[in-house]
């Protein structure tokens, strides 16, 4: 089972265990997830299961009630942990759509075959995101632009790109 990180839980909010909570996704289905853990640090080994009675807010951070959690000393012992959801659990895209825990991982190549490392981080900007490639010497920062990404084959684990100008720092075009 895969759990995937969707937020944090930072302070106690009121006197009836509600939570604040920083979303790291912008998605608001959390709160029809059916099972969820919150973790410091591993979800398959040191985790308490819950279930979410009700997410609210419209700003972050939202405000997050869980059940069975109805006291300040109740949920004094959940602050500083992790939320995570299982994988199987996210609602399908759309075709040409993808989560980040989809993308993060790739092997990104250019049209002709050559590598230039696995994509770390999404940088989310206003108008696309930005992947960040990394091999053991370089980073390259790959708009998520049609122009740019080519292909994104998830079986294959796998990103193809075009490299435009300017793009490479040491690459004719």
């Amino acid at each position: 089972m895969d759990w995937i990180p969707v937020g944090r839980v930072t302070k106690i909010h009121g006197l009836n265990g509600e939570l604040k909570f920083y979303p790291s996704i912008g998605d608001t289905w959390i709160a029809d997830a059916k099972q969820i853990r919150l973790s410091c640090d591993n979800p398959a080994q040191d985790f308490v299961e819950y279930h979410i009675q009700s997410i609210r807010g419209k700003v972050i951070p939202l405000i997050i009630k869980l059940k069975k959690i109805d006291s300040i000393e109740n949920a004094e012992g959940l602050v500083g942990q992790t939320l995570y959801v299982l994988r199987d659990q996210f609602p399908d895209l759309p075709e040409d759509e993808y989560y980040w825990f989809q993308i993060e991982g790739l092997r990104v190549y250019d049209k002709d075959g050559h590598y230039y490392g696995k994509i770390e981080q999404i940088i989310r900007t206003g108008s696309n995101d930005v992947y960040v490639v990394r091999d053991d010497a370089k980073e390259l920062l790959l708009p998520m632009i049609d122009s740019v990404v080519k292909t994104i084959d998830l079986e294959a684990g796998k990103l193809i790109f075009h490299p435009m100008e300017g793009l490479l720092e040491d690459a004719p075009v």
